[in-house]
């Protein structure tokens, strides 16, 4: 008797599980546009691959003006609920180079040109432990993009021009179903 209601929990426990709804993340809009006189910026987040989550944003910069502008990582920062947040990496950073960061690298950009990067918020990385105790000798070893929150999420830009340093504001909301 006792066998047979244990089933019965079990089963049923097993439905439950099996139909719960699974998460989706939209961002409204999918890519936001800001643009000044002297330069245009896309900020679009993109999906996990394989999951329904975003966990990075791809950045379209481009110079509008006749001068060279500069992107100063060092204080641009991650906006998160229109609150600083922390710094950003970029794609193709290793785990090395993500604990010896001291300075972001700052990004000159030609007149008329554009420069296309996918960053992430630094904040919300998780390190693989095996890559920890490893000590980056292994392909295991790093850290892992970790999913940006619902709500307002985006990037606070700043470029420098003729010494002059223009901030800019730019950010999606992320809705979670």
């Amino acid at each position: 008797m006792y066998k047979n209601i244990l089933w019965g929990v079990a089963l049923i426990s097993l439905v439950i599980i099996g139909c719960a709804k699974e998460q989706v993340y939209n961002s409204v809009p999918p890519m936001q546009t800001v643009s000044t006189s002297a330069f245009e910026v896309k900020l679009e987040p993109l999906r996990a691959e394989g999951y329904s989550y975003y966990n990075r944003f791809r950045l379209e910069f481009t110079n509008q003006s006749s001068n060279n502008l500069i992107v100063v990582w060092s204080k641009s920062y991650y906006l998160q609920n229109k609150k600083r947040y922390g710094l950003f990496g970029w794609e193709g950073l290793t785990f090395e180079q993500l604990r010896g960061l001291k300075e972001e690298p700052d990004i000159p950009t030609g007149p008329g040109q554009k420069e296309t990067l996918v960053i992430f918020p630094i904040k919300l990385i998780g390190w693989k432990e095996e890559g920890v105790r490893m000590k980056a000798t292994t392909p295991e070893a790093g850290f892992t993009n970790g999913v940006i929150p619902a709500g307002e999420n985006g990037l606070s830009l700043a470029v420098l021009d003729n010494g002059k340093v223009l901030r800019k504001n730019i950010l999606v909301k992320i809705t979670q179903d």
